[in-house]
């Protein structure tokens, strides 16, 4: 058994909206107002004039302040689930987060700090390319749960994909392109355009607020050079790297119309990822049914959460003092996480177990 690796990330303070351009100001973070959060490597306390606030201390396995990197997340939460993934072992790493809290600079970044996906995909080839005893083969899709309907962003028109389950896939959407790849080059082009096809819209929190929940998925098989007989191994596994849509309060985002109604189904997938966590962080005799089914969000994560995964969570955090609440939230999720223990394993199949499934996938298709 192995715990989710978690931590959490604060960004920097935005300047508020009547901020004069010469003289930029704090909604409050830092020393504004009277309550502010304390941070160090791993812990967080909430202050209330330099008083700590009873119940509102927080210990992960990394806090990282504003001036982090993505490499630097990157190095300590997600470049050992590169490694697993590439030796077989499955692997997720997704942000969780409030509305513009900084979940998709952490999974995509920008030119001069890329974020955790690019740095991903680039170290998922030089891996592969220092296994010299190993051939592999990897695939890749993107998909989108926009108002709880999968879209793939890698095909224009492909729309409310269904989720199936099999014993030799697990959980997998039906219908979904996936493109083989030989190089980073090739996928980051792949990733661009699904960008360039996912849901954004602009609210009162984000000029260009992620509507949707991404799931960008690797798979990757690989198999001895020289086999010798039917019964040496292929190794499968499946990375997934999430940038999750953030919760929003109406009152705050100033949602209406088709923004609202994402608004709910955004954050009724979100209050249901929550309840998944709940029950995996209690006690085994108490846990009871797991409402993987209750979203597609979970459904297709679900061996990402307490099952057949190594684990990262990047939860991401709005520092000012009026996202205290919000705040407290995401810890109090991030806290829960970290309880949560899944069980990886390296998956292998023989070569003739393989080539059978393989037919049977292309027939079902």
């Amino acid at each position: 058994m192995e715990k989710i690796s978690v931590a959490v990330r604060f960004r920097p303070p935005k300047p508020s909206v009547d901020a004069d351009a010469d003289s930029p100001s704090f909604s409050g973070g830092g020393a504004v107002g009277n309550r502010e959060w304390r941070i160090d490597d791993s812990g967080i306390s909430l202050l209330h004039r330099a008083v700590p606030v009873p119940g509102t201390s927080f210990v992960f396995d990394h806090v990282f302040n504003e001036s982090v990197t993505n490499a630097r997340i990157y190095g300590l939460l997600v470049r050992s689930l590169i490694r697993g993934a590439v030796d077989g072992f499955n692997g997720t790493a997704f942000a969780y987060g409030q509305t513009s809290s900084g979940k998709t600079f952490t999974m995509n970044g920008s030119g001069a700090d890329p974020g955790i996906i690019p740095l991903a995909v680039r170290d998922i080839f030089d891996t592969a390319a220092e296994a010299a005893d190993r051939e592999f083969l990897i695939r890749v899709s993107y998909m989108e749960i926009y108002n709880e309907e999968i879209n793939d962003l890698l095909t224009l028109g492909s729309e409310k994909l269904p989720i199936h389950e099999s014993l030799e896939r697990g959980v997998y959407v039906s219908g979904l392109r996936e493109e083989i790849v030989n190089n980073a080059e090739q996928v980051l082009q792949l990733l661009e355009l699904g960008e360039a096809n996912r849901h954004f819209g602009e609210t009162n929190m984000n000029v260009r607020s992620s509507r949707s929940h991404t799931i960008f998925r690797m798979v990757i098989e690989s198999s001895a050079k020289h086999q010798t007989n039917s019964e040496d191994a292929i190794r499968v596994s499946i990375l997934n790297l999430v940038d999750l849509a953030g919760s929003e309060r109406i009152a705050k985002t100033g949602a209406d119309g088709v923004r609202l109604k994402e608004g709910k189904h955004i954050n009724k997938s979100l209050m249901i990822l929550g309840n998944v966590i709940n029950k995996l962080s209690e006690n085994g005799k108490q846990r009871g049914h797991i409402p993987y089914r209750d979203s597609k969000l979970t459904r297709i994560l679900q061996s990402a959460l307490g099952g057949n995964a190594k684990t990262s969570i990047i939860c991401t955090a709005a520092p000012e003092e009026i996202h205290i609440e919000e705040t407290r939230g995401t810890l109090q999720f991030a806290s829960r996480a970290k309880c949560v223990s899944n069980c990886a394993q390296v998956n292998e199949v023989s070569i003739e177990t393989f080539i059978l499934q393989q037919m049977s996938f292309s027939f079902r298709c």
